[in-house]
């Protein structure tokens, strides 16, 4: 056994002297005779992720043109924007046309009593003001549309429309 142990601890003292020892092995030398460092290139299937921009394209100060009313020149309040809608109902009430007219420009509805049950069809394109018009001239109803309460109003025309004195 003891012969044994000898033999194994005089191998590991000539692997660990073989290992150790200073053979032809030679330094590392980089490849590229530059002295620059090459990368393959990147490869994307999008383009890149939006990068966040403090600085933003903007147009310089300008003097607001005057209020006056003799000012033709300058349209005071500026007209707004609508979107354009089609409009295709068959065989609908009144209450249907309203709440869909309504439910286009996510605006409340409101129907007469007197009308909701009545049948109407109807095919058409353009804003909601126009749609209005239109419906109101077809049906010989009065059609309110209220922008600044968001609402839709399909009311009954009565004979006379009130007037002022001016008028």
């Amino acid at each position: 056994m003891r012969t044994l142990s000898k033999i194994v601890v005089g191998l590991m003292v000539c692997g660990v002297s073989v290992g150790c020892s200073t053979s032809d092995v030679k330094p590392y030398e980089p490849t590229s005779k530059t002295g620059r460092t090459l990368f393959m290139p990147s490869y994307r299937v999008a383009g890149p992720e939006p990068v966040y921009a403090r600085t933003r394209w903007v147009h310089p100060p300008e003097v607001l043109p005057s209020r006056e009313e003799g000012d033709t020149d300058s349209s005071y309040p500026s007209p707004s924007l609508r979107p354009v809608y089609e409009l295709s109902l068959k065989k609908a009430t009144l209450e249907q046309t309203c709440k869909v007219l309504a439910s286009m420009a996510r605006y409340s509805s409101y129907t007469s009593p007197s009308l909701a049950k009545e049948t109407f069809s109807f095919q058409n394109l353009g804003t909601i003001d126009e749609l209005a018009r239109i419906i109101e001239d077809k049906a010989q109803i009065k059609v309110v549309v209220d922008h600044e309460n968001k609402e839709v109003r399909f009311l009954v025309r009565t004979a006379l429309e009130p007037t002022l004195f001016s008028e």
